[in-house]
């Protein structure tokens, strides 16, 4: 779990069937509602996914073998498309129910659960990072795209999809419920930028953005 330096303060809040804890700045561990998983496991859901992976992909020259990684990766809709443009595909997602419907639904592929603001990869061990509509479940979202550039390496490609909310909206979202993730095109833009990425390619429609980033450095 991330932590930063300072006075370590432990509390563990359950919303839901969310288990959401602190530790020092902020360490989560956040699932969805069952709810929220009937709606995201759902055929229609499924297929926006691939369909907006395989998009965004399309915008890219892929190498056959390049590493791959979905972070937050559900039950692998995205991974699937991935796979099928000759990528070596990892998925990564928080709660272990998904991964394990990922597993069934798509045996040659590999999934692991893991916390997205701990990702326990290698510096710049993958060749494409991406996520989709997962980092607004985070309320310690930027420390998880931190994570997801520090293992892109340099030329490779960050594929970042989220709801995005105006500046000023998301600062009074995060004050007003900390236990959920408010990105805004703006901050996105200014963490990459300070991380040495370039957009080369974004796109709007209603709340969520789409963007590609390189890695120069």
């Amino acid at each position: 779990m991330r932590s930063t330096s300072g006075p370590v303060v432990n509390r563990t809040r359950s919303i839901g069937a969310r288990t959401i804890r602190f530790h020092g700045r902020e360490s989560v561990d956040m699932k969805m509602t069952a709810i929220e998983k009937h709606f995201v496991n759902s055929r229609e859901h499924r297929l926006q996914v691939a369909h907006r992976a395989q998009g965004l992909l399309g915008r890219i020259d892929i190498r056959a073998g390049w590493r791959y990684l979905d972070v937050g990766c559900g039950v692998g809709a995205g991974c699937e498309i991935a796979a099928g443009c000759g990528l070596d595909v990892t998925g990564i997602d928080v709660d272990p129910e998904q991964i394990e419907v990922a597993r069934v639904a798509h045996p040659h592929l590999r999934f692991v659960v893991m916390n997205a603001t701990k990702l326990l990869f290698h510096d710049a061990e993958f060749d494409i990072v991406a996520t989709s509509m997962a980092t607004h479940h985070m309320p310690d979202w930027e420390g998880a795209f931190h994570e997801m550039i520090r293992v892109l390496r340099a030329g490779g490609y960050l594929i970042y999809s989220d709801l995005m909310l105006p500046s000023r909206l998301a600062a009074v979202g995060r004050r007003l419920m900390p236990f959920v993730g408010f990105p805004s095109t703006k901050l996105v833009e200014s963490l990459a930028s300070e991380a040495g990425l370039t957009k080369v390619y974004q796109s709007r429609g209603g709340l969520r953005s789409d963007f590609i980033m390189l890695r120069n450095s």
